[in-house]
């Protein structure tokens, strides 16, 4: 009986062996004497989903990506803000201009993040730039 040290082949001129690879960790599955948890699934922020709304009871300052004009519906609105949030940009949605005292109305503004100062959005900007977004400018948020 051959043992696993030993060569497979011997050759004047070449010597093969062979070698295991060391098995992949596997998760317990033995169940006695301890509770197991099933890992709970991945959920998906509603930002994740470019659904964020402007929160009702704050001024503030946003980082506006584009901006359409409503004649056109919100189509294009939503597609951009799902672009934005697969990008990984945060609390991104979209918002009715009209309902803003500090924005022009007649537009549906993609914006992404909520902040308090624009020196906060001004520093997120670079990020938002660099997500493929380089038209996208900071802008007060006021009701």
């Amino acid at each position: 009986m051959k043992r696993f040290s030993e060569p497979l082949h011997r050759c004047p001129s070449t010597l093969i062996t062979t070698s295991i690879a060391p098995a992949p960790h596997l998760a317990r599955t033995s169940t006695a004497g301890h509770k197991t948890t099933k890992p709970k699934p991945a959920t998906t922020p509603p930002a994740a989903k470019g659904t964020s709304a402007w929160p009702a009871d704050r001024n503030g300052w946003t980082i506006v990506l584009f901006s359409y004009p409503k004649t056109t519906g919100t189509e294009a609105a939503q597609a951009t803000a799902a672009r934005a949030a697969h990008a990984g940009l945060p609390e991104v949605g979209v918002i009715d201009s009209g309902g803003f005292s500090s924005l022009h109305p007649g537009y549906y503004v993609v914006f992404s993040g909520v902040y308090s100062t624009s020196s906060e959005a001004d520093a997120a900007l670079r990020t938002v730039h660099a997500s493929g977004f380089s038209s996208a400018y900071t802008r007060q948020i006021s009701r």
